[in-house]
């Protein structure tokens, strides 16, 4: 599953698409990535933030369904990341700025920085975790959550 192919996930890209297999071996642990933006407001992202908050709603789902068989379901909530796809975001100063500035750590996170995420989650020091979302945003959310973009 991809950020733009989040809108039209199909099955294959569904949590419910490896039910079985996972409930045969009666544990697992399947992460998904959404966005601060299911919770927090970007003027002119709404269809982005409706299908994050969406997948969310449907890894919880899928949380509660597949727990009774050991299976763990959680979403990781990444803030800004240096990808390509936000390069040209990164690219004009007072835009960059603007997001990096949102952050409690004042920058922009790497994408190396989320795989801890995604190990705690995998791992048994999360057996106790499902139905959650893991902010991994630098505070971005525990400041405010809105983002006002410049002039």
């Amino acid at each position: 599953m991809s950020v733009t192919g989040t809108p039209s996930m199909g099955p294959s890209g569904s949590p419910v698409a490896h039910r079985a297999s996972l409930a045969e071996r009666g544990a697992g642990s399947i992460i998904g990535f959404s966005s601060i933006r299911a919770v927090a407001v970007e003027p002119g992202q709404g269809v982005y933030a409706a299908t994050k908050a969406g997948l969310v709603q449907l890894l919880r789902t899928a949380a509660a369904e597949l727990g009774p068989s050991g299976v763990r379901v959680n979403a990781i909530a990444p803030g800004v990341v240096e990808t390509p796809l936000t390069a040209q975001i990164r690219a004009v100063p007072e835009w960059s700025d603007a997001y990096a500035d949102k952050s409690a750590l004042g920058r922009w996170s790497r994408a190396d920085e989320l795989a801890g995420a995604v190990v705690y989650l995998a791992s048994d020091a999360s057996s106790f975790v499902t139905g959650s979302q893991l902010f991994v945003d630098g505070g971005w959310t525990a400041i405010d959550g809105r983002y006002t973009p410049p002039s």
